[in-house]
């Protein structure tokens, strides 16, 4: 749920077991476990996206061309364009301009513990109290991913623009990306007088948060107007709900297609920042696990690949739709089992059963 102080952004990871046919429980699932996960998605079929290949001659899908909510999973796309860039990772960053794009509140204090992560004193929420403080580009394109920090996210695509955004995931198969400003999405919905129309179309809805958070980067007097406006922000599920459903789209082909890409070899320093987040869940003989997920009020979606020596790989595009608050809090199982359906064919056979 995205609250007052609070956005979900990310999840963590496993191991599943099996779902018969017909075994999909009548009550509510228990999303504790993988086989809650399994009933999940048996359950809600119309509410998942799934392009899955364990890499070793199975594959499967349910709604994979749908396209839904990505929520952080897009960073994805920021990562691999600043792997490719020019940018020297060594580059020293004050911090007051990575500040700049973070409006306070809604990421689930991510940028407040990336700042804790790189030593750098701040406040309650999150800004540094000596913004000519500096660090190295590498640690921001390392906080987007290990934090899921939007501000982040938007300085990057600031310095990189979206030319070379949209470059880069095309590189990896997905075309178009909608790389629109996460700042701009939190601050149309503290203060609503500067979006658009319920139903507007992307491009207006995309513009208008743009500019929107250019000023706010800009003007310390608009930051100053924003801080006293957060509080009164929608605060449950239900009322944030019709300005989610707005937010950035994408299939699960799509979301498959470059994680794909980085697990083949394409941006390597891309997958060695995907690979820490991770990198005590490597599921047994496998070499790596590069992931990165995301979520909003009721939807969570996953981007993940499993590597083992000799060059296999397992690619999984995940989209969820409808999520409860309280499942919303069960993201690490879900994971589990993913990484259990790439690992075990078994699992997978599982997980092949609940989407059908």
């Amino acid at each position: 749920m995205l609250t007052r102080r609070h956005l979900l952004a990310g999840a963590a990871a496993g191991s599943a077991a099996l779902l018969l046919p017909g075994t999909a429980s009548a009550a509510r699932p228990d999303t504790t476990t993988e086989q809650g996960w399994l009933d999940w998605i048996a359950a809600h079929r119309q509410d998942v996206s799934v392009l899955i290949d364990d890499g070793d001659g199975r594959r499967a899908a349910r709604n994979p061309d749908v396209r839904r909510v990505l929520a952080s999973s897009i960073k994805v796309v920021h990562l691999s364009a600043y792997a490719e860039s020019r940018l020297d990772p060594r580059e020293r960053i004050r911090v007051g301009d990575w500040d700049a794009h973070h409006p306070f509140v809604a990421d689930g204090r991510a940028h407040f513990r990336a700042l804790n992560w790189l030593g750098v004193p701040c406040d309650d929420y999150g800004i540094a109290k000596d913004p000519d403080q500096r660090v190295p580009l590498a640690r921001l394109a390392e906080a987007m991913i290990l934090f899921s920090d939007n501000a982040a996210t938007d300085y990057l695509r600031t310095r990189l623009g979206d030319p070379a955004l949209q470059r880069a995931a095309a590189r990896g198969g997905w075309f178009r990306p909608d790389t629109r400003s996460l700042g701009g999405e939190v601050l149309m919905l503290m203060m609503p007088e500067y979006a658009p129309p319920s139903g507007s179309p992307v491009a207006v809805r995309r513009a208008m948060g743009d500019a929107v958070a250019r000023r706010f980067v800009r003007d310390p007097a608009f930051r100053a107007e924003a801080f006293e406006r957060w509080p009164d922000m929608p605060g449950t599920s239900d009322a944030q709900w019709p300005w989610i459903k707005g937010h950035g789209r994408g299939s699960a082909t799509e979301l498959f297609a470059l994680h794909r890409s980085i697990a083949k070899g394409l941006y390597a320093p891309a997958r060695e920042i995907l690979a820490k987040p991770l990198s005590d869940r490597v599921p047994p003989g496998a070499s790596e696990v590069l992931f990165k997920g995301g979520s909003l009020p009721r939807t969570l979606t996953i981007g993940l690949s499993v590597r083992w020596p000799g060059g296999r790989s397992g690619t999984a595009a995940v989209l969820l739709t409808g999520v409860s608050d309280q499942d919303m809090q069960n993201a690490l199982p879900l994971i589990d089992l993913v990484l259990a359906a790439l690992s075990d064919p078994a699992r997978f056979t599982a997980l092949e059963r609940a989407l059908r």
